[in-house]
């Protein structure tokens, strides 16, 4: 998927886009392993609507925003990793970093593509990245604005 970094970057700014990435951390075969990462995505949610209909339209439009930006950073065809979006959730996230401003989430989990359990290896984390690289790139900041 193209995505158009400088309308991203506006878009982003606008919206207070920014990401996370934490370690995704499987039991298996009664053993914790690291087998991917997971990607949070955040956008501020609209405050000016007031609950209802237009406001989770407004909030779901977003996620789709998000959504986009989160597919756009592993190849469709790519062998290597995948990337697995949750549903959207249409209730606001609040977190102190961003002295609980409400905002709409998507989280996203990157693996292996042929085998979920296998070990994060040093090339995973390399390629990483030019991941968050892209995610600067289109605007989105680490963490908060």
């Amino acid at each position: 998927m193209t995505i158009d970094a400088a309308e991203t970057r506006v878009w982003a700014e606008e919206n207070k886009a920014a990401w996370e990435l934490a370690p995704l951390v499987e039991m298996h075969h009664g053993e914790q392993v690291q087998v991917g990462y997971e990607l949070d995505l955040y956008a501020r949610a609209p405050t000016e609507l007031p609950d209802g209909e237009d406001k989770e339209m407004s909030m779901e439009a977003l996620w789709d925003r998000l959504r986009e930006i989160a597919e756009s950073l592993v190849p469709a065809d790519s062998r290597v990793e995948r990337i697995d979006v949750e549903p959207f959730e249409a209730a606001a996230c609040l977190r102190p970093e961003t002295q609980f401003a409400p905002e709409v989430l998507l989280k996203a989990r990157l693996f292996h593509a042929s085998d979920y359990f296998s070990p994060v290896s040093q090339a995973d984390r390399e390629r990483l990245k030019p991941l968050e690289d892209r995610l600067h790139d289109l605007g989105l900041r680490s963490r908060t604005w």
